[in-house]
């Protein structure tokens, strides 16, 4: 197939039915559909309902059954993608799409890994170039062997907001938005609920840990002031109708939910680790509390709060950070940039 000038961008996911990362994939593939110099085939794991919400806006999509690096005929399909496609660029998200690609290059294609974590780097040796979404991700990609010249850090956007009527909940009400795993501690948010008892908390998200919540919540009585919600594609009502956001992760790699709280002009509480830890400057565009300090959060809530000369300044800052460098315009721009540069290199 002959090239034109456009980028030719295979884009693979195996991955959840939820979870951030899959949640960016789609955003991101999205946004490439409508990049006017980007020509995007994606590829993912069978999944009915993802399908469904890409195929409105995206229209090249194949779908792959079982997903396995073992599995031989998964192999023979993605190689007979890449030569009927002939990318410039194959985009793979996180281990097993990574980890299937082929052993050699079967055109002229360069081939990108992009980890949303700490994973282990083995399932990308097959990759080129790699994209970590934090700094730190690229720091520790780069003590594990990777030449600096081939990490590129390129963080992760939201979308504006949506709606702008405040209508579900009262001005007091905590949001907290993720999986429901160990890393997200949503668990130290519902024990810090016995000690807020003017506010109300509504958690959004799905996962094993659904029945230890709702068990805490029982024992603590919490049930008239804290409700669960399940995934939802539209956070901006949820957000929008809440006083604080609220990140407790004891592991947060990113926190794309920072993110959404800064884009949609609410204040966000997160722990000091990680993704957050590192993009909130106390008191400036967010609060900080130690992780897994139930009475330092239950004080930050409240400071937050009370103190409307700092909400104010921190959700200015915040928003004013999201539109420098977490717009969508901005993080596509870099993608594509990156993708110019390595694809020149590669010419070369």
């Amino acid at each position: 197939m002959a090239k034109n000038s456009k980028l030719r961008v295979l884009n693979i996911l195996s991955g959840s039915k939820f979870g951030g990362a899959e949640l960016f994939f789609e955003r991101l593939a999205i946004a490439f559909e409508k990049t006017k110099n980007i020509d995007q085939k994606i590829v993912v794991k069978k999944d009915e309902k993802r399908v469904n919400r890409l195929k409105e806006k995206i229209k090249d999509i194949n779908q792959i059954s079982l997903f396995k690096s073992y599995n031989f005929f998964i192999s023979l399909e993605l190689k007979k993608i890449i030569i009927d496609f002939n990318p410039d660029i194959v985009l793979t998200w996180m281990n097993r799409a990574s980890n299937i690609l082929p052993t050699s290059k079967l055109m002229n294609e360069v081939t990108v890994g992009r980890l949303g974590g700490y994973y282990k780097i083995k399932n990308y040796a097959k990759c080129d170039y790699l994209i970590t979404n934090t700094l730190d991700l690229k720091e520790y990609v780069i003590s594990l062997g990777w030449d600096p010249k081939n990490v590129e850090f390129i963080p992760n956007f939201v979308s504006e907001n949506r709606i702008k009527q405040k209508n579900l909940f009262d001005n007091k009400t905590l949001l907290c938005m993720g999986r429901f795993h160990e890393n997200k501690s949503i668990d130290t948010l519902i024990r810090a609920m016995t000690f807020l008892s003017s506010y109300s908390l509504v958690i959004v998200g799905s996962g094993p840990l659904k029945e230890l919540y709702e068990s805490l919540i029982n024992k603590f009585n919490l049930r008239d002031r804290v409700k669960i919600f399940g995934w939802s594609e539209n956070i901006s009502e949820f957000i929008n109708s809440s006083s604080i956001l609220v990140c407790p992760s004891r592991h947060e790699p990113f926190g794309n939910v920072v993110i959404d709280g800064w884009a949609h002009k609410i204040p966000v509480v997160v722990s000091n680790v990680g993704g957050p830890g590192k993009i909130i400057n106390h008191k400036r565009n967010g609060i900080k509390f130690e992780k897994e300090n139930v009475f330092d959060l239950v004080s930050k809530i409240k400071e937050i709060s009370t103190d409307s000369k700092l909400k104010n300044s921190v959700v200015k800052n915040g928003y004013e950070d999201f539109k420098k460098n977490y717009s969508e315009r901005v993080v596509v721009e870099k993608y594509v940039n990156f993708f110019e540069r390595i694809k020149k290199k590669c010419v070369e």
